[in-house]
């Protein structure tokens, strides 16, 4: 007679959210159960703790009314950036792995450009990966239906940085950690002047959750 063990993995991952904004949080989140059914002897449910945490280690308010034009090779010394880590506790008795998007974003459409950059490095002193972008059509056309700069103002949008096939993964103990730079790249050839007008905010959200 064959036995079938059937496992069934059930998984909360809590959202952390970072604000540019605030000055530092910490916050546990992600909890996983592990439910083993079917084999004799075997306590009906066990479970597994997953105690990640994160610290924003920078003030930088992310404002793009403030921002001007930088030269790509500038981008490290002069762009506005947040640094901060992520760290999987040894409390945990699992590996995670986490990914990171920008959420509660509001910006003006003149913005919503190539020119209006990010990047996200993690462990810049150590095993380093960069991911970089743009905003372009984020918020819609840089330009208004008569051919006008557009500066309305698109709120509730969301910016994946780092996504699910990609995420990064944490063993227990360690820690990443992070900066998230944001810049107006200059473009000696075109007139980029509409750009320093508008104006961006946003919140990097961190989703934790054990890995396979």
């Amino acid at each position: 007679m064959k036995k079938t063990n059937a496992k069934k993995l059930l998984v909360t991952s809590w959202l952390l959210v970072l604000s540019l904004i605030v000055l530092a949080a910490s916050v546990s989140y992600a909890y996983f159960t592990l439910t083993i059914k079917g084999q004799a002897k075997t306590p009906e449910a066990s479970a597994g703790n997953l105690n990640v945490t994160s610290t924003l280690e920078n003030t930088s308010i992310i404002n793009a009314t403030s921002m001007q034009l930088i030269e790509k090779e500038n981008v490290d010394t002069e762009a506005q950036k947040v640094e901060f880590s992520v760290t999987n506790n040894g409390t945990s008795t699992l590996n995670a792995k986490y990914t990171v998007k920008l959420v509660n974003m509001s910006m003006t459409k003149n913005l919503s450009s190539k020119y209006f950059k990010w990047k996200l490095v993690v462990n810049p002193s150590g095993d380093k990966k960069e991911y970089t972008g743009d905003f372009s059509n984020v918020a819609g056309s840089e330009q208004s239906s008569d051919g006008d700069v557009n500066r309305d103002q698109v709120t509730g949008l969301e910016k994946t940085l780092i996504d699910e096939k990609s995420a990064l993964p944490l063993n227990i103990s360690a820690t990443d950690s992070l900066v998230f730079y944001v810049w107006l790249e200059n473009d000696p050839l075109v007139n980029q002047i509409y750009l320093t007008s508008g104006n961006f905010s946003g919140k990097l959200s961190i989703v934790a959750s054990p890995s396979n």
